[in-house]
This record gives structure tokens, C-alpha cells and sequence, in this order.
């Protein structure tokens, strides 16, 4: 019988979790070392060797170039890892170089390799993963053999995670702070018993605990330059691993030493906690700025939530639990393996979708479950409106359906043709973190063209209707009304490519 399955591909560190005979959810860990979280770091090897989690880690200090790191934070960018610089570079597929969906792909087959029968999964993502992204994720399963029955949002699944925790006492509304590796969510959302409605979500891809780990290695090459004339290599995974340790020893220490190998020999350098956080205050700001914004757009003060519900492993850092305490004027919850939260609440989710494959215990302990998201994008398309002043057309973004609509949701506007025998339109879907008007500011998803009868005279109407259910699937119609033509288009994370152009030069012994 196939397992249901969650798994939480993380920047830094990634899990994967199985719903028990009782429906609770269980971390797997590796069988060769019996963790539970396994470090998403990938060794490609010149004989086709490929190591994936704490070997990769090792095999660093030999080949640090053929070790690529961080790979979630380049899922929706046209790149490739290129082994030969040991860097995320613009250019063509070769041999030699890797996409993102196939490096993650190295991933997800190492998790599914810790238990058998895993065909199908949930797998989470940031809250604010573009439409590109969440398909390169999908990618990465297909490559990995696992078909990914939805893609959830991480917040999301943590707050399912703690609401059915055994003896749970979470309801009200609470606010989830989810602090990663590579990434900052902040959600809030109302809880009632196992129902969870989320209410909305803001957050930065690019901020998390590498970011922290990168201002220590700054701090790191500052001292040594100081003392020996010149800097460090900042670039070095290696220095990277050794920030990362003294970032988790500061957590529970005042002063951390290291002795660091630089191009003048070793130094024994120490950081002490106060320096650590002066060097990451521009982070803390930004995410005092994200709390902030996220409660005004669920249009609730601090007093008003309940709970702050922490996930992600930077949340052990001390003075990032001070800026919760300020914020929210009382202590996050503690009690539960912060690591863990997301990859629990995937499997629990999955459960949610394969009730006719659970046994009786399972169903039952689901049975109360019930998950409620919003759309974490706005939903627009591109027309054309007059400017008055300069009697010109401007090209500009009209939203239709607004970010942190509930789902599913039907949204409809209608547009005009501007001239006389206008023969056709364009039809585009554009997505935007904000509500963005300026063109330039919003990533086109989907552009076809609908075609129109000839001979008739502008400010024929187009009506265009956004429907987008809780699956993530959106359906786009443009219809023109007079002549009932229309164009009708299903967009869905569905993954690029075939699994043959995927698996090109990807043909590796995985260990």
C-alpha cells in the first residue's frame, strides 16, 4: 500500500514525514544516521557519484564546487548549477551543469529513498512562491518519481501540524512566524478546533537563516583582515558551515571562538552574541516591518492574536524571539520541534486528499480536519487605458482577483476593444506580490490571443473571469459578449517539461 506522504523541501535543511496506522504524522530519518532533518546540499561527483545531505556537506572541504547549496532560493530563475564554478550561472543546459528542478530532484528521490511506497506527496512551499517556482518544484518531483497530489503553502501546514497536535489548545486567532534557511513567512489565521482558515500571509524570499549565517562570515573576514592584511574568502561553503555552527552556538553562548584556516595561516576569532546582532539588525527590521503589515492586512492588532506559533530552525535565535516579544507583546509558543512542524503538517494534508485510501484509525483522526487558504498573489491582466492628458493608450496591470481572496473564488470584470475593426485581443495573466498597476512590475504567466469578428466598432465589451479553486488551479475566460467567441485557458503547476527532457544527463547512483 502506498504511503501517505509530506514533505518540506527546505533551503537549508529538508524532511520528510509519513502519516502513521493511528493518522499521526511521523518524521522519517536517514537510515544511515538516524536524523530527521537532512541538509539539503548535493555533491556531484566527476564519476556520476551523487551524494545528497551530510556527505554532501563533507565532500565540500575536498570539491567545494561541485557542491550546490541553496538550491530552493533559485527555483524560479532561469539558471543552472555549473560544477566547473560552483556557482548558479545564466546559460545553457549542458552535461556538465544542472537546472534547479534537477538538483531538487536529488532531494526529494534521497527522502523518499528512507521508507518504501512513496508515490504520491504533498510537498510545501513559501507562501510567496511565484507561478514559476511552484512548477519547477513539480518538476523536480516528477524527476524524482513522486507525483505531487498539491503543493501547500509552509505556514499553512504548520498551523494544521499544531492544531491537531494531541491535547492541542490552539484556537483564535494566531499568527504563524515561520523563520527558515532561506525564507521569512509570517501568516495569520483563525483556528477552531482542527479548522484552520487562513486569513493572509506576507513574507521575503530572500531572508533566513543563510542570510544570518553570511553577516558572520563578513564578521569573520573583517577580524582576520584586521588582523593578518587580508580578508577571507566569502564565497567559501566551507566558511559558510563554520558560521552556521557559531550562529547555533551563539543561540545558548555569549561568546563563540573559532579557529579559522585564512591565506595567511590560522586565527582564532571570537563573535560575541552583541555583534552577531548588530550585523543582522536590517533583518530583524524587515521582519518587524512583515508582522506589522500582515496583521494591518488581516486588520487585527497584537492583542487580538492569541497565539504566535513559531516554525523554521532561525526561530531558536534569542533576539529573534525578542522581536516577537516586542511585536506581539507576549512569548511564542514553545513545545514543538520547530524543524519538524512543516513536513508533520504536509503528511497531514496529504491525508486530507487520500481519505478513500485511509484505514479507519486514520479517518477518524482526521475527521474534524478541515483547511481553508487564500490566494497568496494578485491575479491581474494587461489592457490598454487612455491617458487624457496625453491622448495616448498606456499599457497598464488591472487586478481581478486581489491577494488574500478566499478560495475558492470567482472574480469577474469586463474590458472594451479600443479601436474600429479590431480583430483581435490579447489575453494575459499576470501575477504580482502587490497591486501593482506599471507593467513592468508584474510576472505574465500566461499570453495568448483571442480573435474577433471583423468590422465592428470599438468598445465592444470583453468580459474576462478569474475562477481559482483550493487545488491551485486557476481558469481564465475571455469572453466577447456580443459574439459569444472566447478563449478558455486552465493554469495549474503542472511542471515545464516531459520526464525524458527532465532526466537528460541525470543518471546518477544517489547516496
Amino acid at each position: 500500500m502506498a504511503k501517505i506522504v509530506g514533505i518540506d523541501l527546505g533551503t537549508t535543511f529538508s524532511a520528510i514525514a509519513v502519516l502513521d496506522d493511528l493518522g499521526n504524522p511521523e518524521i522519517l530519518s536517514n537510515p544511515e544516521n538516524n536524523n530527521k532533518i537532512t541538509p539539503s546540499v548535493v555533491y556531484i561527483g566527476k564519476n556520476d557519484k551523487v551524494f545528497v545531505g551530510e556527505k554532501a556537506k563533507d565532500a565540500a572541504i575536498a570539491e567545494p564546487k561541485r557542491v550546490a547549496i541553496e538550491v530552493k532560493r533559485e527555483m524560479e530563475n532561469d539558471v543552472i548549477f555549473d560544477c566547473s564554478k560552483g556557482e548558479w550561472v545564466e546559460g545553457k543546459k549542458t552535461d556538465k551543469n544542472y537546472t534547479p528542478s534537477q538538483i531538487s530532484s536529488l532531494i526529494l528521490s534521497k527522502l523518499k529513498g528512507y521508507t518504501s511506497g512513496v508515490k504520491k506527496a504533498v510537498i510545501t512551499v513559501p507562501a510567496l512562491f511565484a507561478e514559476r517556482a511552484r512548477t519547477a518544484t513539480i518538476d523536480a518531483a516528477k524527476l524524482a518519481g513522486i507525483e505531487v497530489l498539491e503543493l501547500i503553502n509552509e505556514p499553512t501546514a504548520a498551523i494544521l501540524h499544531y492544531a491537531n497536535l494531541p491535547g492541542a489548545n490552539v484556537n483564535g486567532r494566531v499568527l504563524v512566524f515561520d523563520l527558515g534557511g532561506g525564507t521569512f513567512d509570517v501568516t495569520i489565521a483563525k483556528v477552531q478546533g482542527k479548522s484552520v482558515d487562513v486569513i493572509t500571509s506576507r513574507g521575503d524570499k530572500h531572508l533566513g537563516g543563510t542570510d544570518f549565517d553570511r553577516e558572520i562570515v563578513k564578521l569573520l573576514s573583517e577580524k582576520y583582515k584586521k588582523e593578518k592584511k587580508v580578508a577571507l574568502d566569502e564565497k567559501d561553503k566551507n566558511l559558510l558551515d563554520i558560521a552556521e555552527k557559531i550562529k547555533r552556538n551563539l543561540s545558548v553562548k555569549d561568546k563563540v571562538s573559532e579557529v579559522i584556516e585564512g591565506p595567511k595561516g590560522p586565527l582564532k576569532i571570537d563573535i560575541t552574541q552583541s555583534q552577531f546582532e548588530k550585523s543582522i539588525q536590517i533583518y530583524l527590521e524587515k521582519i518587524k516591518m512583515l508582522m506589522e503589515d500582515a496583521m494591518d492586512a488581516a486588520d487585527c492588532t497584537h492583542e487580538q492574536i492569541k497565539q504566535t506559533l513559531l516554525v523554521g530552525g532561525s526561530t531558536r535565535i534569542p533576539c529573534v524571539i525578542e522581536v516577537i516579544k516586542k511585536i506581539m507583546k507576549k512569548a511564542p509558543v514553545k513545545g514543538v520541534n520547530v524543524d519538524e512542524a512543516v513536513a508533520s503538517g504536509a503528511a497531514i494534508y496529504a491525508g486530507l486528499l487520500s481519505k478513500k485510501d485511509l484505514n479507519a484509525a486514520q479517518k477518524k483522526a482526521l475527521n474534524n480536519v478541515e483547511l481553508e487558504d487564500v490566494c497568496n498573489h494578485y491575479l491581474g491582466t494587461l489592457v490598454l487605458v487612455k491617458d487624457p492628458e496625453r491622448n495616448i493608450y498606456l499599457r497598464v496591470n488591472q487586478i481581478i482577483i486581489p491577494r488574500d481572496t478566499k478560495l475558492p473564488c470567482s472574480k469577474t470584470t469586463e474590458v472594451e476593444t479600443i479601436i474600429d475593426d479590431q480583430e483581435a485581443v490579447r489575453c494575459s495573466v499576470t501575477q504580482s506580490e502587490g497591486p501593482e498597476k506599471d507593467h513592468e512590475f508584474v510576472t505574465i504567466i500566461h499570453e495568448s490571443e483571442l480573435a474577433l469578428p471583423k468590422g465592428r466598432p470599438a468598445g465592444q465589451p470583453i468580459k474576462i473571469t478569474y475562477s481559482y479553486d483550493k487545488s491551485g488551479n486557476i481558469h481564465c475566460e475571455f469572453l466577447d459578449i456580443n459574439s459569444k467567441k472566447k478563449y478558455e485557458v486552465d493554469l495549474r503547476p503542472e511542471g515545464s517539461k516531459s520526464i525524458k527532457d527532465l532526466k537528460e544527463d541525470l543518471d546518477f547512483d544517489i547516496e
